[in-house]
């Protein structure tokens, strides 16, 4: 955060209009009720929650907290007052309960009669916590408890760990000015500044990051960073905006493209430049490689990407936002016949693994994250495998393959589509409701079609599965008649529903399957007759569970056993009530 903002009305009026970010928070009062209107008494547990919050911004890129301000109306609180002797004993009290101590800025912007607090935090390159040992960190919710796994991603941001704030001291001299007249940084092409800014303008015209000028800009998105009164590129600086001189000081920071063929020949490819040129490179050469596959049911036809856009540009992004950019090596990518890999250079992250990484995110270069989600070139943390693997699965495709590699992450998607009855769901599903199935039961339908049939307690075993939704989405895919069950309660498994069924061989593993289930339930009577004796109608639909519906279905089960000598008729009661007793 820049220590010479000037803070002034119409700031603070873009401010209150755009409310609480990560980097600014609104506070009606304090608790001493000379300034802030609250017994002295309870001033000093206050402290304990503004201290918090102070360290929740100097764990992240700094802020500001704005009292006077009332949180829901966003209006002023015409009875706030400060004085200076107050907002001296304020920051003392802040410093002496944050470690390492924390000294806030004081600002005050007057408006109408009422002079508002404004307390900067600046940017730290140091972690910190409360006196109490409490580490948080801000986000767009508010503050949140920084987790082991995500002390890494933190120090990161702050020079702690080389990664994307790491500071660039280049022996660069500058020539070149700007239409004001500033000299330009000899590392940076100010063209790809610019088109920075009107790329976010475009995207998220509401974007906090957008500055009144592009110096301020530049230091907000982590561009720039102050060191002992000079401004010096980040490694993220160097990565969006540098000139091609200045880039080299990264010279794995490109992508490495191999197509090889079936003959054994291959074709190279190497793309070079900030991040967006080379994703936007390296996507536009796999797009142009795409083909067709043709699938038909019934009157229909479906034509499928050997390899998806989405997936092919999910997974650029994900390589270069999370590779390790203090290794000397480039994101290489291979495709083959039926596959292609991506590797990234640097292992998942702390606190990630093979069998969590759908679930859970850590940002190894939040800088970088940050600004490609302002262009729209990627979302929220984590949200790309989401993406990966609903397009993969709605279309019949087998999920990704994921390894760590001695230093690197590997990434395979293959080509072919494994599953037909997959590829159809997904086509009923969005023909129905105007969408594509839901990640959630996308999984759930994938492990049944894998399985064939398959209990709900080994679906939960499944580590992609939402165990907390499982038995929700089990609800809502049988209530579309996706998904039925079958066997006795106690033994109840799910398999595809014979409506969504394609195809011969389809069709005979359903049949297959309803004959293990007539078997069971044939065996269950021949047990209840060796303990009772006697069965009729009634009772075999309790044993079995079945509702009232389906006596017609155990007339034709009991005629089927009596045809095969294995009962006979025992008597007849009432309207043609018959009893049955096991054949000797």
């Amino acid at each position: 955060m820049k220590k010479t903002t000037k803070l002034n009305i119409q700031w603070l009026y873009n401010i209150i209009k755009e409310g609480e970010s990560d980097f600014i928070d609104f506070k009606e009062q304090l608790s001493d009720k000379q300034i802030f209107g609250k017994p002295l008494k309870s001033f000093t547990r206050n402290y304990s929650e503004l201290a918090k919050d102070v360290v929740a911004f100097a764990n992240k890129k700094g802020g500001f907290i704005i009292i006077g301000i009332t949180d829901k109306e966003k209006e002023v609180n015409k009875e706030f007052r400060c004085n200076n002797e107050k907002i001296i004993f304020l920051i003392k009290q802040i410093q002496d309960q944050t470690k390492p101590s924390i000294t806030l800025i004081p600002h005050k912007i007057k408006v109408n009669e009422t002079e508002l607090l404004v307390l900067e935090i600046p940017f730290s390159e140091q972690l910190h916590c409360t006196s109490k040992g409490l580490y948080v960190i801000r986000n767009i919710d508010g503050n949140k408890i920084i987790e082991p796994h995500e002390m890494a991603s933190i120090q990161s941001e702050k020079n702690l760990i080389i990664y994307d704030q790491k500071i660039w001291n280049l022996q660069l001299k500058s020539k070149n000015k700007d239409k004001q007249g500033n000299l330009i940084p000899a590392w940076q092409d100010i063209d790809k500044l610019r088109q920075l800014y009107q790329q976010i303008k475009q995207a998220k015209p509401k974007s906090p990051y957008l500055k009144t000028t592009l110096f301020e800009f530049s230091e907000t998105l982590g561009i720039v960073k102050e060191v002992q009164n000079k401004y010096l590129p980040t490694t993220t600086g160097l990565l969006f905006v540098a000139t091609k001189k200045a880039l080299k000081e990264i010279p794995s920071a490109h992508i490495k493209y191999i197509r090889y063929k079936s003959d054994g020949s291959y074709t190279p490819y190497e793309f070079k430049g900030n991040i967006i040129e080379i994703i936007d490179k390296c996507f536009a050469q796999l797009k142009s490689e795409i083909n067709l596959q043709e699938f038909q049911f019934g009157l229909y036809r479906e034509y499928v990407e050997d390899y998806q856009e989405i997936v092919m540009r999910e997974l650029i992004v994900n390589a270069v936002v999370h590779r390790d950019y203090s290794r000397l090596q480039s994101i290489q990518i291979r495709k083959y016949e039926n596959y292609i890999e991506f590797e990234s250079p640097g292992a998942f992250p702390q606190g990630i693994t093979t069998e969590n990484y759908l679930r859970k995110s850590n940002a190894r270069n939040p800088s970088i994250m940050d600004i490609l989600r302002e262009i729209g070139y990627a979302e929220k943390a984590g949200s790309g495998f989401d993406k990966i693997f609903t397009a993969l699965l709605t279309k019949g495709k087998q999920l990704p393959e994921i390894e760590e590699v001695d230093s690197s992450l590997l990434v395979r998607i293959f080509s072919g589509t494994v599953s037909e009855t997959l590829l159809k769901l997904g086509k009923d599903y969005k023909e129905l409701y105007k969408k594509d199935l839901e990640l959630d039961k996308v999984i759930v339908l994938n492990e049944i079609v894998r399985a064939g049939k398959i209990k709900q307690k080994e679906l939960e075993q499944k580590i992609f599965v939402n165990i907390n939704r499982l038995k929700v989405v089990l609800t809502e895919l049988q209530d579309i008649n996706f998904i039925q069950k079958t066997g006795r309660t106690k033994d109840t498994q799910y398999i595809i529903h014979k409506s969504r069924l394609i195809g011969l061989a389809a069709e005979k593993e359903y049949l297959s399957l309803k004959k293990q289930e007539k078997f069971n339930q044939k065996e269950t009577i021949m047990r209840y007759l060796d303990e009772f004796k006697e069965i009729n109608n009634s009772q075999v639909r309790e044993i079995l569970r079945l509702p009232d519906k389906d006596t017609s279905y155990v007339s034709r089960l009991l005629s089927e056993m009596l045809n095969k000598n294995l009962i006979t008729i025992a008597r007849v009661e009432g309207h043609n009530q018959r009893f049955y007793k096991r054949k000797k």
